[in-house]
């Protein structure tokens, strides 16, 4: 699969998930909301709980699925791994975004897409 594909279903895919879970969690606290302890039943707590920790379940899974799926290298076609991005200190202590990069198993050139890490303004 084209690497351009295969960045797009990882998107779509990671969005899908963490929307899907955090529906069915909120959905299945609906019906278990009646036989639950008195401390789950609060909103706050039933939200975090069948909400937010079910769709960062779902992303996770997603995310996880994606490196046992392969990329097709753009130089000689074979399998490239899919690395999500990060954000990491370099050798000065300097924040550096790194982005989402496939690296292929056969020739090991290293393919950088233009998808980057959000982050946040270093605000003083």
């Amino acid at each position: 699969m084209p690497i351009k594909l295969h960045l797009a279903l990882v998107i779509v895919s990671n969005i899908v998930a963490l929307i899907a879970g955090f529906i069915l969690g909120m959905s299945g606290y609906e019906v278990l909301k009646p036989s639950l302890p008195e401390m789950l039943q609060n909103k706050q707590a039933g939200f975090i709980v069948f909400g937010l920790i079910p769709a960062a379940l779902g992303y996770y899974v997603s995310r996880f699925i994606f490196h046992f799926i392969p990329g097709k290298c753009p130089k000689c076609g074979s399998h490239a791994t899919y690395r999500p991005s990060a954000t990491k200190k370099n050798a000065f202590g300097v924040k550096q975004n790194i982005p989402v990069t496939y690296h292929c198993k056969s020739c090991g050139y290293v393919h950088r897409t233009k998808v980057f890490p959000h982050h946040r303004p270093d605000v003083t």
